[in-house]
């Protein structure tokens, strides 16, 4: 038996990552520091510097030329927003060549610079794609526990 994908019904995130830096080109995802699931800062109030999300959406050959809206929210446990939503309006064509009713792959890069977290817990980042939820990157800030050595 042969298994074969599924073309998608509607627009999904096939995949999507944390990172420390990323850059998308040529339908390519370069990761720098990926796939973590903790933050680990000094003390609370924190700033993190700078953290990235890498997304590959799948359009279905249907959905194509036409307007679709990825929005990216972060949130605490509770569900609270930690900053205002980030909306991303995308168009996919039709490449040439592709064979009729194949779903079109989409790449993309979010970078987010200093992101505030007022104390230790559970995150995540809620990735809609036309007002649904699509994918949901959970991860924790914890602070850490430095051990320093003994002055003897």
């Amino acid at each position: 038996m042969q298994c074969m994908d599924v073309p998608a019904l509607t627009p999904s995130v096939d995949f999507a990552l944390l990172a420390d830096a990323l850059h998308a080109s040529g339908g390519k995802l370069y990761v720098l520091g990926g796939g973590w699931d903790t933050l680990w800062v000094r003390s609370f109030p924190a700033r993190h510097h700078s953290l990235a999300i890498g997304v590959r959406v799948r359009v279905p050959w249907t959905d194509a030329d036409r307007p679709m809206q990825l929005t990216i929210d972060l949130v605490d446990e509770d569900g609270h927003p930690v900053f205002n939503t980030l909306h991303h309006e995308f168009r996919v064509s039709r490449p040439r060549g592709l064979p009729d009713g194949s779903d079109i792959g989409v790449v993309r890069a979010f970078t987010f610079n200093n992101v505030p977290f007022q104390t230790a817990g559970a995150f995540g980042f809620v990735l809609s794609i036309d007002g649904v939820e699509r994918k949901r990157l959970r991860f924790q800030v914890r602070q850490r526990q430095d051990v320093k050595p003994n002055a003897e």
